[in-house]
């Protein structure tokens, strides 16, 4: 199933993106944000989900390109909303 697309807020600097920033919030109760952080030492991208259960990561993704890290991010993002799917609809039939 696909699902909307995130919509992000790039900060960019010297044509590189330093930071990236994402928040969803589904009628105030879920709520879901990412942030994709630049580290210029190993020029890698570093992605940390916060929200409740499976969403938050205690440690962050390391992904070779911002662009990978937002796949990633809307991998987390589809993940929970299929995860929601199912409740609602099990809910629906009972």
């Amino acid at each position: 199933m696909r699902f909307k697309d995130l919509e992000w807020k790039d900060i960019v600097s010297d044509n590189v993106i330093v930071s990236s920033h994402c928040m969803i919030n589904l009628c105030g109760v879920i709520k879901i944000e990412f942030q994709i952080n630049h580290d210029s030492k190993d020029n890698q991208y570093y992605l940390y989900a916060f929200g409740k259960g499976s969403v938050m990561r205690l440690q962050p993704e390391k992904c070779g390109s911002v662009e990978s890290a937002k796949n990633a991010a809307y991998r987390i993002y589809s993940n929970e909303m299929e995860r929601v799917k199912k409740a609602i609809d099990y809910l629906v039939v009972t």
